[in-house]
């Protein structure tokens, strides 16, 4: 009873998820929109005086700091020129939480496929926000160096977080985060196909 319903899930991800990701590449300066922004504001928090903006180009994300090179190529802030330092940065490869939460909720059924589908793009801005802002701190913390690390009072221990966030936020979470979204809004589903695991989620 259960094998049907799993591989009809199954087979729907593999069908659904080449389409969604279809949608969400050429689509992306639309969806990494708020994203961006949102993430922007933040970093102007987290790390005041560091950055003049964040900006989407196509789906490039564009990082203008408030770092410059004098004559003698030293790292300053503020820039003693027009020049500043700026970076590139590709979020397609944090991004792809989306396409993969949305393939889960269109492969699963219910009554409340679309509004878990909504719920699902909602619920996965926050990681994507946690990926692209640790992107910018780790690009800011190594490519800069000294000077940003300086200018923000950064530890060793500081150091360490960025690298150990941007880790997570490039390799771990976007991998993560749409399954745990998917077993949330699903449970109903999932008990169906596990039982056994209604106990846990009475819990």
């Amino acid at each position: 009873m259960t094998q049907r319903p799993l591989q009809r899930f199954m087979l729907g991800v593999l069908v659904f998820f080449p389409l969604t990701f279809f949608v969400w590449y050429v689509t992306a300066t639309f969806h990494l929109a708020p994203v961006t922004l949102l993430s922007g504001k933040l970093l102007n928090l987290l790390v005041p005086d560091a950055l003049m903006w964040l900006k989407l180009d196509g789906h490039t994300l564009v990082v203008a700091s408030n770092f410059g090179r004098d004559a003698s190529g030293a790292v300053l802030s503020p820039p003693p020129g027009e020049d500043v330092l700026g970076f590139h940065l590709n979020p397609l490869i944090y991004s792809y939480s989306l396409p993969l939460v949305a393939a889960l909720m269109l492969a699963t059924p219910g009554k409340d496929k679309w509004g878990n589908l909504l719920w699902g793009m909602l619920l996965v801005i926050p990681a994507e926000m946690f990926s692209m802002i640790f992107s910018v701190l780790k690009t800011l913390t190594f490519d800069v160096g000294a000077a940003f690390q300086a200018q923000q009072g950064f530890s060793q221990a500081g150091v360490d977080a960025v690298a150990l966030g941007y880790q997570v936020g490039t390799l771990l979470l976007p991998m993560i985060a749409p399954l745990i979204i998917w077993v949330a809004l699903n449970r109903a589903f999932i008990t169906q196909l596990a039982p056994q695991l209604e106990r846990v989620f009475s819990r």
